[in-house]
């Protein structure tokens, strides 16, 4: 008998693997590092919104760029009143139908620029932004030109014959512009003065020549009434002088002066009506 014998007649038993847990130390596993990165990308997402949702409330919903302060200068209070109409009227519409014109952020300071000069005849209209709520307004009218007195009312109007604002009788005192009285059938209309800008400046002239060539007459007001190309300039003494606004004031003038001092002397006090109208012809009664 071998002595293999034995051991020959033994059989090898399989081995079965896939009842055992193999891992191999080198390999590190999927399945955190999926999970790790899902979670930080979630994150991510998560703080993105949040951030965006931030911005958007800021912006658009919080009241830090609400317009609170607004200053205007200026402007008498009447005034005053009407462009912070027209202001709140503008801030409660949108800029580009969704932006609220109430945050400082889109209002559109060019727009309310114009709707001033379309609206008021400012001379010009600065519009600063004071941040984060604020607006600053300042107001430059154009000159004075004359006092305008038409039914009982007195009114402040500049050299394009827009209506300032309106003024009580007791300013009149000061005499610092010409007083026009409106005897014509042309009325106010949209807040100017129913005449030519050239028979503002006519008046202003003589107003400031007037007193010079004649001390000692003082120039009550001007009268405008229906006779064409016509200024009448009425002393407080109750004289009437007829100007041309077509023609030169200072011809006029002089031919007034020349009147005086040569023809009428002391009877020119006496006097009711003087036409300068005709060139050299002079008319007086």
């Amino acid at each position: 008998m071998s002595i293999f014998g034995n051991y020959s007649r033994k059989k090898k038993l399989p081995i079965d693997y896939h009842e055992k847990k193999l891992e191999n130390p080198f390999y590190k596993r999927r399945g955190r590092i999926i999970s790790f990165a899902n979670l930080k990308g979630k994150l991510i997402v998560f703080g993105s919104v949040l951030i965006l949702l931030f911005i958007f409330w800021f912006i658009f919903i919080s009241h830090f760029w609400v317009i609170t302060k607004i200053l205007i200068t200026g402007l008498d209070q009447a005034s005053n009143d009407k462009v912070n109409s027209l202001l709140n009227q503008q801030m409660r519409s949108g800029n580009f139908i969704f932006f609220p014109q109430g945050n400082l952020l889109f209002f559109n300071e060019k727009k309310f620029q114009e709707n001033l000069q379309k609206e008021y005849h400012f001379q010009s209209a600065n519009i600063k932004k004071e941040w984060p709520n604020g607006l600053n307004i300042i107001i430059v009218n154009k000159p004075i030109s004359c006092i305008w007195n038409e039914g009982g009312k007195y009114f402040y109007a500049d050299t394009d014959g827009y209506l300032v604002q309106e003024i009580s009788p007791l300013d009149l005192k000061d005499n610092k512009y010409p007083l026009i009285t409106n005897l014509s059938s042309l009325k106010i209309y949209n807040g100017r003065i129913p005449l030519d800008p050239s028979y503002l400046d006519f008046a202003a002239l003589l107003f400031e020549k007037f007193s010079k060539i004649m001390p000692e007459i003082t120039i009550d007001r001007f009268n405008v009434d229906d006779n064409v190309d016509t200024i009448k300039l009425v002393t407080t003494g109750g004289l009437t002088v007829l100007f041309n606004t077509k023609d030169n004031a200072d011809k006029q003038l002089n031919n007034l002066l020349i009147l005086k001092n040569q023809k009428l002397k002391d009877d020119f006090k006496k006097q009711k009506i003087i036409d300068l109208r005709f060139g050299d012809k002079i008319y007086y009664q």
